[in-house]
């Protein structure tokens, strides 16, 4: 079974990649009655895209020399500009080196009713980045495993993915280099591309096939006759366009429910009053831990290291006390602090962790998140704003994310600040007789209360399948802030001692 599951995919792109797929150049007459029909076609369903809730994202990629630029460039001027985005990335630039890989490919993500088309995605930029020795073969093949990670992401949530592979034999493109040789466009890129034709053939099907699946397969297209090209282009957008509006793509596989992994409550008692720390030893404590801090941020600004501090908790629990020491003897240029609420219009477009993604810290600073990405399988998931299957499939789509974060040398740090019940009452009252607390308190911090059992449960869950050695979760285990304050910022320079000791 397992052997011919392999062929098959293999075959989805080899079979492909064969003499056997030499498409006939059209002739004019034939073009241009194809064009008419086409460019009508896919402006009537770029004007039924605009009133879906999900994207349209269009891969455009292809071997040296095979027609990308020249393809895109025909359907832009076959389609709506109104409707369409163009996306072309060429070499890693300072700031897109700064961040992890897929940083730019998310931030310039297409939102619902919008069409984007890329050139040089993130497949293809792996190879490009592998045959120029820019990165090896197993971090290629994790590369490949992160790309299908990616796009499930997109997909599970109803996005519509297209991806075309534009492939031209040696012959071709021995022809086309020469054709250009005394002219500007020519490019000793060219050269080594004719040299190392072979391997970089098997290299790119080797990865084709890696990131082709049933539902989501490169196309192959056969890049020798332009307007051949451009048509087959157009009508596999075509096609799966009217798939995807008729509601006949292919279903994801739903995720298995699992039961409740939760082996120990999070709940805490309330603590005693007689355990309250001494405030004077605490605020010397604090203040010696934040002079250490100071010196380490200089350190990991120095060596480049990113930082992501994540803060979580019950309502009232202290996170905003907590950021406020840990950022206080900072200087304001190594830290920005990210508040996270409802998402807005153009945030609720898009996928749920691409607000997230436009926001993680370039090398050398340190971003803080107060409420983060872990609302999807907190209060969307006690709310009911996310379905079961939703917020099931963002364990491992979080696990992924940070697991990105921590490749890329980031320290990622996950806090939870616990109170017990009784005491988030006590402070929620406190609030209430404050004048310039007051407006911290709304009926929705009850209405969240009310339902404290199923939070629990919810916490517990997410610390048990969201733990990861290289992004661990902190619990803040007290009703005493000075105590919490103290524990926030104890653990973050624990962490940022052991990260630099580890650079040696």
């Amino acid at each position: 079974m397992l052997k011919s599951t392999l062929a098959r995919k293999r075959n989805l792109v080899n079979i492909l990649f064969s003499s056997h797929n030499k498409t006939a150049a059209l002739k004019k007459s034939d073009y241009k009655a194809r064009v008419l029909r086409l460019r009508a076609d896919l402006q009537h369903l770029q004007r039924r895209v605009t009133e879906q809730d999900k994207p349209v994202i269009i891969v455009i990629a292809g071997d040296d020399r095979s027609g990308r630029h020249e393809t895109i460039n025909t359907l832009a001027s076959w389609m709506d500009p109104r409707f369409l985005t163009v996306n072309a990335y060429g070499p890693s630039q300072h700031e897109d080196e700064a961040h992890p890989f897929f940083w730019r490919f998310w931030r310039d993500l297409p939102g619902a009713g919008e069409i984007a088309i890329y050139l040089r995605d993130w497949t293809s930029t792996s190879i490009v980045q592998f045959l120029n020795g820019e990165i090896t073969e197993d971090k290629l093949r994790k590369r490949e495993t992160y790309i299908q990670n990616f796009e499930n992401k997109h997909m599970d949530e109803g996005a519509l993915i297209i991806k075309c592979w534009l492939h031209i034999d040696e012959p071709v493109l021995r022809q086309r280099v020469d054709d250009i040789r005394d002219t500007p466009y020519f490019d000793v890129k060219d050269e080594l591309a004719l040299k190392h034709y072979p391997n970089a053939m098997l290299a790119i099907e080797k990865t084709l096939n890696a990131t082709s699946s049933q539902r989501n397969a490169w196309h192959i297209v056969d890049g020798t006759h332009a307007k051949t090209r451009n048509v087959e282009v157009a009508n596999i957008i075509k096609e799966k366009l009217s798939d995807w509006l008729d509601g006949t793509v292919q279903p994801a596989n739903a995720p298995r429910i699992t039961e409740r992994l939760t082996t120990k409550s999070i709940e805490i008692p309330p603590e005693p009053r007689d355990r309250r720390p001494d405030k004077s030893k605490s605020k010397a404590e604090l203040k010696a831990l934040q002079t250490t801090l100071r010196k380490l941020m200089f350190k990991i600004r120095e060596q480049g290291i990113p930082v992501v501090l994540a803060f979580e908790g019950w309502d009232a629990a202290g996170k905003g006390g907590a950021i406020r020491r840990l950022v206080q003897p900072l200087d304001a240029g190594f830290y920005r602090i990210k508040p996270i609420a409802k998402p807005n219009e153009e945030e609720n477009a898009h996928h749920y962790l691409w607000r997230f993604w436009r926001n993680i810290p370039r090398n050398g600073q340190m971003m803080i998140f107060d409420r983060t990405w872990y609302g999807r399988v907190l209060v969307e998931r006690v709310e009911g704003f996310a379905t079961q299957e939703q917020w099931q499939r963002a364990y491992q789509e979080i696990n992924d994310f940070e697991e990105q974060l921590t490749i890329h040398n980031a320290v990622v740090m996950k806090f939870w600040l616990n109170i017990s019940k009784d005491e988030q009452l006590k402070r929620f009252q406190e609030r209430e007789r404050t004048a310039h607390k007051r407006y911290k308190i709304t009926e929705e911090d009850y209405r969240n209360r009310d339902k404290w059992d199923h939070y629990v449960v919810a916490v517990g869950d997410m610390v048990d399948k969201t733990h990861k050695p290289a992004a661990p979760w902190v619990l803040i285990n007290t009703d005493f802030k000075d105590r919490a304050r103290l524990e926030v910022l104890h653990a973050v320079v624990t962490k940022l001692e052991q990260k630099l000791a580890s650079l040696g």
